[in-house]
């Protein structure tokens, strides 16, 4: 899945299994709260982080809009998962039974 904007040819990759969807979106997004609330949140330390490195803001702000109305919308039937939030896998780790 194309997601752009963090670096050149970034993509997520989304696999079905018994549970539904699980999308790994790799560096769309940092941190937990950047999805799945109507409002935007995170730490100020990985928001300028992941300003500064960006390749394309405008792409990267569309593509984590799109994945927060992708996760209020679907929440329950696609779990979402970004590379740098430990606590976010360890929720999702938990759901797994894994």
């Amino acid at each position: 899945m194309p997601l752009a904007g963090h670096t050149w040819g970034h993509a997520g990759v989304a696999v079905r299994d018994a549970g539904g969807w699980m999308l790994h979106v790799g560096d769309a997004y940092f941190y937990r709260g950047e999805v799945g609330a109507q409002e935007y949140a995170c730490t100020p330390m990985l928001r300028g982080f992941q300003a500064l490195m960006e390749v394309d803001r405008s792409a990267r702000l569309a593509n984590q809009a799109r994945l927060r109305q992708l996760s209020l919308k679907h929440g329950g039937e696609v779990r979402m998962l970004c590379a740098h939030d430990p606590v976010e896998f360890d929720i999702l780790a938990g759901q797994t039974g894994n």
